[in-house]
């Protein structure tokens, strides 16, 4: 038990450290998931056996997991503030969701009086419209793409659009009321494998060629956003639904240029799918460095499969 312990615990350093895309289908889990294995073949080896190395191991474990997991490092941050209901003060709101079985956008979204909405999964160009009047009035100026089923809303006023054709990403100018003028990409990834009989072959590949598709889709997205908008020209705001946890090697062709938001400053459990008991961080919004990440959070909506990250930010 103790030397499965230890080989688990060496291969699942090395792989999340370097996230090799063959092994996709390992990584997919959140570290915490190996942990608890790990903690169960040496807590084990000492209840029953009294072998005294394993507790030894089990502390690394648990270092382990403090150190590494995603959930545990906002959990470390419980006594920050939340985004509260209503509009912060001097502060920009942001929110991403998903919001494919959520029944009333409306009731969700206003209380917290957001200045950008990302949706993902909406094919409805009327709900679309009476969700952006109920949010900003005559404020408000909005882009459906039906075909891909996403959407972005405004309090302000959209100057450029452009859909990326074949795939589910929009980006948007839009000059905010209460904010500054800013670029915007909405994002929706090709959706992840679901495939976890890690004893087969088929699953491996499954897993691996599902991260290739993805990282690919972004590639071509965020190059298109450069050459559309050179390098620190505008204050730029990439969210959605990536269906890729923050440990992906897909996020990291982001970590260069833009700060994911939650990762940063996210308060309480941030895991955003599935909502009923959110195991996975999917929904992500990065910022550009002008922009300066305050507070963020995974809000449970009633009737939702995804949980909508909202995220407040100071403009520079």
């Amino acid at each position: 038990m103790v030397a499965g312990s230890f080989v688990l615990h060496f291969v699942t350093i090395i792989l999340y450290l370097r996230v090799p895309d063959r092994f996709t289908a390992f990584t997919v889990f959140p570290i915490w998931v190996w942990c608890g294995i790990g903690l169960l073949l040496s807590g084990s080896a000492f209840l029953f056996f009294r072998f005294r190395l394993s507790l030894l191991l089990s502390a690394i474990w648990t270092i382990t997991f403090f150190l590494m997991a995603d959930e545990a490092r906002s959990l470390g941050r419980l006594g920050k503030p939340l985004p509260y209901v209503g509009h912060p003060e001097n502060s920009l709101r942001v929110i991403t969701f998903n919001c494919h079985s959520s029944r009333d956008l409306i009731t969700s979204l206003r209380p917290y009086n957001p200045d950008i909405v990302f949706l993902q999964e909406i094919t409805s160009h009327s709900r679309v419209k009476k969700l952006a009047q109920a949010l900003f009035a005559d404020e408000a100026d909005f882009r459906h793409y039906p075909r891909k089923s996403c959407a972005v809303i405004v309090r302000g006023k959209i100057s450029h659009y452009l859909r990326i054709h074949g795939t589910r990403c929009q980006m948007v100018t839009a000059r905010l009321l209460r904010g500054p003028e800013v670029q915007l990409m909405n994002v929706h990834l090709t959706p992840a494998e679901t495939n976890l009989r890690l004893w087969r072959r088929d699953c491996w590949q499954a897993h691996f060629h599902s991260r290739l598709r993805r990282r690919a889709e972004l590639a071509v997205q965020l190059a298109i956003l450069r050459q559309k908008t050179p390098a620190n020209q505008l204050p730029t705001i990439i969210a959605g639904d990536f269906n890729a946890p923050p440990q992906d090697a897909t996020h990291r062709l982001l970590e260069r240029h833009y700060v994911n938001t939650f990762s940063h400053v996210g308060t309480g459990w941030g895991n955003s799918f599935p909502s009923s008991f959110p195991i996975v961080r999917i929904d992500h919004i990065y910022a550009s460095p002008d922009l300066i990440p305050e507070r963020c959070a995974a809000i449970s909506i009633p009737n939702s499969d995804h949980r909508m990250i909202v995220a407040d930010f100071f403009a520079r």
